[in-house]
């Protein structure tokens, strides 16, 4: 905002504005900022001397340049030609095959993406009658792990980079010094799987090394879901849930849409049901489930939930049990009344005994 002050102007007539108390000081550094009229530096490219020693600094800086010395350069990369060319290859054209990932229990159908032989893109198998196209984040995110620049890379013996000759040199003197012992004392420890590629290295490790041990640890018990069905059924059977049939869903602490087996499925099921109308009906068939959680932290279970009771751990083996006795030839609780009242409306619901897939957590 500028101030008006009454002053007498040169020309002797009107008012005089000044735009600072520099000015209206009249000081010596406001007018030598007045005549240069540019920011500090900008005057010195009309002296000679300086506009010559930029355009040698430029100069400079080109040669440095075209010399690499910068390191600016793009890296150089060879395009060579296929000693063989495959069969019905175009180049610029994706193909696609068909390939699974294996699972603890199982795998996962899916068809991957290939540009110029290097995988871009990771989907489920359409044709596949257990898959129908469904993956999971882990199927997703697995083909970044060849791109990813902190992989392994390179050898390393301690914390310091070896050369490929002598980590060959070292593997070899310690295969010959186990296949003298017969594998004694040697163990490997390792998590469950079904890959057929690890089967075979450990067939073959167990052929040259007879003696040696082979341990598998989980921190969880991924097999109680089959040994209950079995003691349900009477017969060894593995329980194969159908999300896309329930009317009614429980989940007693148990992320099955966001961490346990047969993800990629039970994600396909549970959104095929969230349908609210059929298309297959005339009448247009109610189809939307509902699905109830007991947690004790939010997975994304919990956060899909239409009803969603946070307990401890220790309390859900009491809604387990508290539910079971609301059931027909099921039996009484003492404690059943007391955790009604805890849990609210969640057992006053007409509609429990028709719920069709009751999980809970393995214990370790």
């Amino acid at each position: 905002m500028n101030t008006e002050r009454a002053a007498h102007a040169e020309s002797g007539t009107g008012p005089a504005y000044w735009r600072s108390l520099e000015e209206l000081g009249d000081t010596p550094e406001f007018r030598t900022w007045l005549a240069n009229e540019f920011p500090a530096g900008a005057s010195e490219l009309m002296n000679q001397a300086t506009r010559r020693q930029s355009l040698k600094l430029i100069s400079a800086s080109f040669v440095l340049a075209g010399l690499g010395v910068t390191g600016c350069r793009r890296p150089v990369a060879y395009i060579l030609p296929f000693s063989e060319q495959p069969e019905g290859y175009v180049h610029g054209v994706p193909r696609y095959y068909a390939t699974a990932m294996p699972t603890r229990t199982g795998a996962i159908p899916l068809i991957v993406k290939s540009n110029e032989g290097r995988p871009t893109k990771v989907e489920g198998n359409p044709l596949h009658p257990d898959s129908n196209g469904a993956t999971d984040r882990f199927a997703q995110a697995s083909v970044l792990a060849l791109y990813d620049p902190a992989r392994a890379q390179i050898f390393k013996r301690g914390r310091n980079p070896a050369t490929r000759p002598a980590t060959m040199d070292f593997l070899d003197r310690l295969s010959r010094d186990l296949e003298a012992i017969a594998g004694r004392g040697l163990c490997f420890l390792l998590e469950r799987g079904t890959s057929p590629s690890r089967a075979r290295l450990q067939e073959l490790i167990a052929q040259r090394l007879p003696e040696a041990r082979w341990f598998l640890y989980e921190p969880l018990d991924f097999d109680i879901h089959r040994q209950a069905a079995t003691l349900a059924f009477g017969k060894p059977v593995k329980p194969y849930y159908r999300l896309d049939q329930a009317k009614r869903i429980l989940s007693l602490d148990c992320d099955f849409l966001g961490a346990e087996e047969d993800l990629h499925r039970h994600i396909r099921d549970f959104a095929r049901g969230r349908k609210i109308r059929s298309p297959d009906k005339e009448q247009g068939e109610d189809l939307l489930n509902r699905l109830y959680v007991v947690e004790s932290l939010m997975t994304l279970t919990g956060a899909n939930a239409d009803h969603r009771l946070r307990l401890p751990p220790s309390g859900v083996l009491a809604v387990t049990a508290a539910l079971a006795a609301m059931f027909p030839h099921s039996g009484g609780s003492d404690w059943t009344e007391a955790l009604r009242d805890s849990a609210g409306p969640w057992f006053a619901k007409p509609t429990w005994p028709s719920i069709w897939a009751i999980r809970t957590l393995p214990r370790p």
